[in-house]
């Protein structure tokens, strides 16, 4: 007892000492798989009109609630949003999720349905994003795990993991399932596909890394003009 005290002591001490404030914690934030918490962001609405507050995103209900500083809330469809942003502190890295109107991946559906969709980039090809969850038996996982995969949800009997879908926005509004992203990827790249596959291999990327993707993605972008035909 006496041990673990004498090492709160001085664990404080050490916090003290760095100016480090252990109540905050400013990045984005899931209470819940399936729900992203950040503590500042902005709203941009239909009508015009910007909210401003933190965020909490409920992405099955494809539901995001604006927390203002008097206290209330303003809870949000992708129908009422044209676009939000979401910010952590003090990094300022920024996550945008755009409303597109989306035919839920049925072919040849006449019905698309405003959704929201997270952006990775913007160019000739925009990548974006959605997630689904997977659950695996956790009964055989070890119990002793050193390392920690923030998209793991863990108990002892089950393991849900988050699964990210790709997808690209064409400039025609048209939405595009990546279903084997190498290949799928690689076909909108058309003549292109040689030159993407040479920088791919001399930088090493992989793409199933998303901050990889999204750069094998920028530069097809790259050097591709604005009056490229994407097929």
């Amino acid at each position: 007892m006496k041990n673990k005290l004498t090492s709160l002591v001085l664990m404080c001490v050490m916090i003290a000492w760095l100016g480090i404030k252990p109540e905050v914690s400013l990045a984005q934030f899931r209470p819940a798989i399936d729900v992203q918490e950040w503590p500042t962001g902005k709203v941009v609405l239909v009508d015009g009109d910007t909210l401003y507050g933190a965020l909490t995103y409920y992405r099955t209900q494809d539901i995001v609630n604006v927390h203002h500083e008097d206290g209330t809330m303003s809870s949000l469809s992708p129908v009422n949003v044209e676009y939000f942003i979401a910010q952590e502190m003090p990094s300022g890295r920024s996550y945008t999720f755009r409303t597109l109107r989306w035919d839920m991946g049925k072919a040849y559906s006449d019905f698309k349905k405003p959704t929201f969709f997270e952006e990775l980039n913007r160019g000739l090809l925009t990548l974006i994003m959605r997630e689904t969850y997977v659950r695996r038996d956790g009964s055989n996982i070890a119990a002793s795990n050193y390392f920690y995969d923030p998209n793991n949800y863990s108990s002892n009997q089950f393991t849900d993991q988050v699964k990210e879908l790709y997808y690209i926005l064409l400039p025609d509004g048209e939405i595009l399932s990546l279903r084997n992203l190498r290949k799928d990827l690689h076909s909108l790249f058309g003549k292109k596909s040689k030159d993407v596959k040479s920088y791919v291999k001399l930088n090493k990327l992989d793409y199933e890394k998303p901050h990889e993707l999204i750069a094998i993605v920028n530069y097809f972008n790259t050097i591709s003009n604005t009056t490229s035909q994407v097929h």
